[in-house]
């Protein structure tokens, strides 16, 4: 078994500092891989709640341009990693620099053509871009192709960005009536959703832990193992199962 010191040592030696110039998510290189090591730490914090030491399948999805994978193919240099997204440019540089195995999404979940089984699952704010019939699908699909002990862990937005949007710290690029929409939600039932501006089945959702349990409760077969409330980036709440 791992030692605490290992588990959580950040492996920044040998990971890929590459960064496509395509990759919407790099602001600076500071943050940018802070976010990629701060997601690790998450995924190893589940890792010794569950008694892992290592993984042999991984599925990154929504991949990006390996803002996280790259952490995944350090941290686990052994494993096979699928890289999936609705980007096919991003797909494309994650199997070219990393080595992934490359799957193209699709935006309803029951068309993603995913092979094989997986024992560690990372969904980084995809959840929190979509309305609440998507979760169960999204959460069905993921629960399909995790091999028995295998981890889930997506991320969700919750108690921070309700306080950051009433704060006016942050407003996800929504406007006010959108705002009020998506707060209106929350109030009422713990979970709020609304679109982007001109787009459809994509914008921002906020959800508190209650109503996401509720959602892994539909699940039998997937058992709660962590909660980390701002885990990921300081911003993102991180939710870890394992496949029993």
């Amino acid at each position: 078994m791992y030692q605490l010191k290992e588990l959580f040592e950040q492996k920044t030696s040998n990971v890929i500092r590459e960064i496509s110039p395509n990759d919407s998510m790099y602001v600076t290189e500071e943050h940018y891989f802070s976010v990629g090591h701060s997601a690790l730490k998450c995924i190893k914090l589940a890792m010794l709640a569950a008694g892992k030491e290592d993984f042999k399948n991984i599925l990154d999805l929504p991949c990006g341009h390996g803002r996280v994978l790259r952490m995944l193919k350090a941290a686990f240099s052994n494993a096979q990693i699928t890289a999936c997204d609705l980007d096919r440019d991003a797909v494309d540089y994650c199997a070219k620099v990393f080595g992934a195995t490359p799957v193209y999404s699709k935006k309803q979940p029951d068309q993603i053509a995913i092979q094989g089984k997986f024992d560690l699952i990372w969904c980084g704010s995809l959840l929190t871009h979509l309305k609440s019939s998507y979760w169960g699908s999204f959460l069905n699909l993921f629960n399909s192709l995790l091999c028995p002990g295998g981890l889930l862990i997506f991320s969700t937005q919750g108690r921070c960005s309700i306080h950051w949007i009433r704060s006016g710290i942050c407003t996800y690029d929504l406007d006010s009536t959108q705002l009020s929409i998506l707060l209106d939600g929350w109030e009422r039932n713990g979970f709020g959703y609304v679109n982007y501006l001109n787009m459809n089945d994509y914008g921002v959702s906020v959800s508190s832990l209650a109503w996401v349990l509720l959602q892994l409760e539909k699940l039998p077969d997937l058992r709660l193992l962590t909660v980390t409330e701002m885990g990921w980036d300081n911003h993102q709440d991180v939710i870890a199962c394992v496949r029993v």
